[in-house]
């Protein structure tokens, strides 16, 4: 199976470039919760949260005991409460076409072609989790209520603290309300995404689009990557021809790597 992923070809030359292997790019891979819209991370937030409603009614809860407006994040932090770990994404996917998201881009950018196989394969080497994005909000509802029986008891808040109990996994589900949980109307793109969790103090950070985010890079080898396309490459003739001398001045052939230069 394929995976795709989107670049910008900035961002790849740079990549290549500061690469200490030939083997392999580095890709700057930002904060997720610093660069998707809330509305993205909410939704998923939002089942999440009316599990804990549902739980709440099907147990009789009454309503001065309510968990319902546990705040998921910590004040004034993009960060999810519990431990100090934030989230950063790298996103393929299933389907070739280019993300509606990545549509209205002006500048030309790279299509990846990933083997999934060797992409799980490295993520298992590197620490990081390949997650695939669930578009069924019943299912995802359904999942989340079957997990708050298991949980609500173990996680607490009050106006001035929100905990966890040493077995609770409370936080896990936090992460997967935000990584995997995503609205029905995406569910054409068939997302998957490369995950890190990574301390604050580990990150690097730097300015993007006019804000200070943090970023960390992801070391991909090129053992990875089945082909790489200019989108739009008959519209951006000199940045192809560029593209494959770039390549070739990194040891890979255009011929085996670059779409457009041979007969599919």
């Amino acid at each position: 199976m394929n995976l795709y992923s989107y670049v910008s070809i900035e961002s790849f030359v740079r990549g290549c470039k500061e690469s200490k292997t030939p083997e392999a790019f580095i890709l700057r891979v930002p904060n997720f919760l610093y660069v998707q819209p809330e509305e993205v991370t909410g939704y998923g937030l939002s089942l999440l949260r009316r599990s804990i409603v549902l739980h709440e009614e099907r147990e009789g809860i009454e309503p001065e005991f309510s968990k319902q407006n546990i705040p998921f994040f910590r004040e004034n932090r993009r960060m999810l409460v519990g431990p100090e770990m934030e989230m950063y994404v790298l996103s393929f996917y299933q389907n070739p076409e280019i993300p509606f998201g990545l549509r209205e881009r002006e500048v030309p950018c790279l299509r990846l072609t990933f083997d999934y196989g060797a992409l799980g394969e490295y993520g298992l080497s590197e620490n990081k989790y390949l997650l695939r994005c669930k578009y069924n909000e019943e299912e995802n509802l359904d999942a989340f209520v079957s997990q708050m029986g298991q949980e609500y008891d173990k996680f607490f808040y009050d106006e001035e603290h929100t905990g966890f109990k040493r077995d609770s996994c409370f936080f896990s589900m936090l992460c997967n309300a935000c990584l995997e949980v995503r609205e029905s109307r995406w569910a054409s793109e068939k997302e998957w995404r490369l995950v890190q969790f990574c301390d604050p103090v580990d990150a690097k950070y730097d300015f993007i689009g006019g804000n200070l985010v943090p970023y960390v890079d992801y070391v991909i080898p090129f053992e990875c990557v089945r082909r790489i396309a200019l989108v739009d490459w008959a519209e951006n003739k000199l940045t192809y021809s560029a593209l494959a001398g770039f390549l070739q001045s990194i040891g890979l052939s255009p011929d085996c790597y670059l779409e457009g230069m041979l007969e599919e």
